[in-house]
């Protein structure tokens, strides 16, 4: 189990402010116009993306920072904490968003919503067991949210807001384990507080409520944890994706897995119109576009930013969508049949005259990750002016990788294994991925019974 953040606290907790790749309107690093320069950039390639890839606005979220897809195969009715957290984790509600292992689980996301869905009945005195069971239960939980939120800022001081390890992976960790034997003790309460509540609900009328609780609590339908320090951990509710990593690299090397593709962008061109997309826009980016990997330290690279001679053209060996599904925990039948309603007092469908919104981008459910997109040995080009060339090329020589937004290149400028080359006759820079894993660069989202 996990319990929410809001949307706000989404967008502030991926972000470290002692982080020198990491924007803010504070950050005493950030040059003027640095952050619209960045935004920009995120713009371009998120346009490049739909145009290149044939991706459909209406339903692609381009994610940051940089996420490895190298989760292991594992037994049936197990799965990895790094798998749980990215399948688990509901999008940030805009087209570039950040990808935060801590955030809001999907699962916790659709429960609160079963939580104040009206349970209708004639009955006085068992209206009165549910709501005083219901404010147990909010009771339980605001007590469970509280812990969590403060083991989240521990995990962020701990790791610096990088994903790695993933939030789940550090509660079994030295640094987490505190946390969770507190979590686990508060879970243990928000179940029993639950268990009351559902079973007032066998007596009530509203159609599908009472088997949408009992199918989301079915531990049928969740799984373990594999991870070997995770082996105590309470069952989560299960995800499940079409391929795993190992078998669709092994497609991959073999040629019969995934396709070639190719982006490209120019600092000169227009900003792709974000009110095309599913979010109806963008929040400003906080991890910066371009950096480069220094003496093991990521720096960024604020002239290719600045430069409107800059042309970048990436090109995969694969990418590929592979997509995500929740177990049968989830009935999205009755989250349809629901969409009007009714709901406890305080709570409307949109929200409005001071009452909470139960869909949309600041309800209760809004949006729900379907796939993600991959890829493989990503390789680059990047045309510059002489002046950026020259600039550049120092750090370049003595490169030990290059980020392009979500893409990570691991080799090298000065590396002659590498192959990356530096070519002064055209203003060029160009390299390709020696990691030997896939990348996980965006995914597909469905909106929640959208308005």
């Amino acid at each position: 189990m996990r319990k929410v953040l809001t949307q706000t606290d989404h967008e502030m907790k991926g972000f470290d402010a002692q982080d020198p790749l990491a924007l803010s309107s504070e950050h005493p690093l950030v040059l003027p116009g640095a952050i619209n320069a960045n935004d920009k950039a995120w713009n371009h390639l998120y346009g490049a993306m739909i145009d290149g890839l044939s991706l459909s606005p209406n339903n692609f979220q381009l994610i940051y920072p940089f996420t490895t897809w190298d989760w292991p195969i594992v037994p049936t009715g197990y799965t990895s904490a790094a798998q749980w957290d990215f399948c688990s984790t509901v999008p940030q509600y805009s087209a570039t968003g950040e990808y935060v292992s801590a955030g809001t689980a999907f699962n916790d996301s659709y429960g609160a919503m079963l939580n104040v869905v009206s349970a209708a009945t004639s009955d006085p005195k068992l209206k009165a067991d549910i709501e005083q069971a219901r404010n147990m239960l909010q009771l339980a939980a605001n007590n469970y949210d509280t812990i969590y939120k403060q083991s989240v800022d521990a995990y962020q001081t701990e790791t610096g807001g990088t994903n790695t390890p993933t939030y789940t992976e550090w509660l079994g960790s030295i640094g987490g384990r505190t946390w969770q034997a507190q979590l686990d003790s508060a879970y243990k309460n928000v179940q029993a507080q639950q268990n009351v509540y559902n079973q007032l609900l066998s007596e009530t009328t509203t159609p599908g409520l009472k088997d949408a609780q009992d199918r989301h609590d079915n531990q049928d339908y969740y799984t373990k944890l594999q991870d070997p320090s995770l082996s105590a951990f309470p069952a989560v509710p299960g995800y499940s994706i079409s391929m795993d990593s190992t078998t669709w690299l092994n497609k991959v090397k073999a040629g019969t897995g995934g396709s070639s593709g190719k982006i490209g962008f120019d600092n000169s061109q227009s900003e792709y119109d974000y009110k095309k997309t599913w979010a109806g826009g963008s929040a400003s980016i906080r991890k910066v576009f371009w950096s480069v990997n220094v003496g093991g330290s990521w720096e960024r690279v604020d002239e290719f930013a600045s430069d409107n001679s800059l042309k970048v053209d990436i090109s995969f060996k694969a990418w590929d969508q592979i997509s995500i599904g929740a177990s049968r925990w989830y009935n999205g039948a009755f989250v349809t049949a629901i969409q009007q309603g009714p709901f406890i007092r305080g709570y409307q469908p949109y929200g409005g005259s001071g009452d909470k919104a139960v869909w949309g981008p600041e309800g209760i459910m809004s949006v729900q990750k379907v796939g993600m997109l991959v890829c493989y040995k990503p390789s680059f080009t990047i045309t510059v002016s002489n002046s950026t060339f020259k600039s550049f090329s120092e750090r370049w020589e003595v490169s030990a990788g290059l980020r392009i937004g979500p893409f990570s290149f691991s080799g090298g400028g000065g590396s002659s294994s590498s192959g990356w080359k530096a070519d002064s006759a055209t203003n060029t820079f160009s390299g390709e991925s020696t990691a030997e894993t896939a990348l996980i660069m965006g995914t597909t989202i469905n909106l929640i019974n959208p308005q």
